[in-house]
Order: structure tokens, then sequence, then C-alpha cells
């Protein structure tokens, strides 16, 4: 059995909300019901992205271009842990409920990258808590 779903060529692209400022741009690209949300940002060399935490927020960042670095400090032992990756060795970055976080651009040009989260932001109860991570 064949299903034909008809789309005209007009739907298939849409424009998505950008955000930007002085450390560059983020876009959500998708959010499902289920609680999954799919973001890419870019950041300007020397800027600094994140400084909070999460009670409940899981994410994975992956740096496609340029050079990242990531700190963490744990919100109850103030344990600090800083991490370098770039676009040039692909790798996972997971950040989990009770670490804070921020990233950094450490590279010459623009950084771009992408970022899964297991629950989408609610502006009603926003589980984005600032905390400086500076290490």
């Amino acid at each position: 059995m064949f299903i034909f779903i008809c789309f005209t060529p007009s739907s298939f692209a849409y424009d998505l909300p950008r955000q930007g400022d002085e450390r560059g741009v983020f876009v959500e690209m998708l959010k499902t019901p289920d609680c999954v949300q799919f973001s890419c940002f870019t950041a300007h060399p020397g800027a600094t992205r994140g400084g909070h935490y999460h009670h409940t927020k899981s994410e994975k960042f992956l740096v496609i271009k340029g050079s990242a670095r990531f700190c963490f400090r744990h919100i109850v032992t103030n344990e600090t842990f800083q991490m370098v990756t770039s676009g040039e060795c692909p790798q996972v970055v997971e950040t989990v409920p009770g670490w804070a976080h921020d990233i950094t651009n450490v590279g010459e040009d623009e950084m771009v990258v992408m970022l899964w989260a297991n629950e989408n932001f609610d502006s009603q109860k926003p589980d984005t808590i600032p905390m400086k991570v500076t290490l």
C-alpha cells in the first residue's frame, strides 16, 4: 500500500525565529510535543554562552565549526571541570542537572554548535538558573 502525502513546493521550506545579540545567533530548529528540542547557535571569537544550570534538563552539544571550551561547576560542591573540543574532532559534550555550564569560543573564527535538549523550554516554568561558571 502506498500513502501519498500532498505537499506543494511552497511548503518545502519555512522560516524560523532567529534571536541574536553581541555573542551570536540562536535558532530553535525543532520542538516536539514529547519534550525534545533541537537548536543551533553561533558564537563570535571570545564570546561565552550559558552560565546557568538546570534541575531537570540535560543537553548534548556538538561543535560543528570552530573551537570551544566547556566549563562546568557543580552547584553544591563547587567542583569544576573544563574541556576543549572542536569541529575538527566531532565530540558530544553533555550537560546534566546540577552542573552549571558555559561554552566559550576559543577559536579565531565564528563557532557553530548543534544542541539537543531532553525537554522544551517553558517560559512559565523555566529550568534555567543563572550561575557563574568561571574557573
